[in-house]
């Protein structure tokens, strides 16, 4: 349970990141806070993970964590 706690501070902290990176100035607000609500969905899905796969579905989860990490580097990198 407590690795749970972690991934879920995890990415709270990260969409805390996320939003603060939204406030700089030239940076496209829009998608980043898109972003955000799409990293704070995945945080439901922590709690209920799918019985005989759990291996498999926090690695999914991990991956769809980094591609909306992604996402968000990618536009900040535009915008630099």
């Amino acid at each position: 349970m407590a690795s749970r706690r972690k991934l879920k501070k995890q990415i709270s902290y990260i969409a805390g990141d996320l939003f603060l990176a939204s406030l700089v100035e030239g940076n496209n607000r829009e998608v980043i806070i898109e972003v955000i609500h799409e990293v704070i969905g995945l945080i439901p899905r922590i709690s209920h993970t799918q019985p005989g796969n759990v291996k498999g579905y926090y690695k999914k989860l991990h991956e769809d964590l980094n591609k909306e990490i992604q996402v968000v580097s990618d536009e900040l990198n535009k915008t630099a």
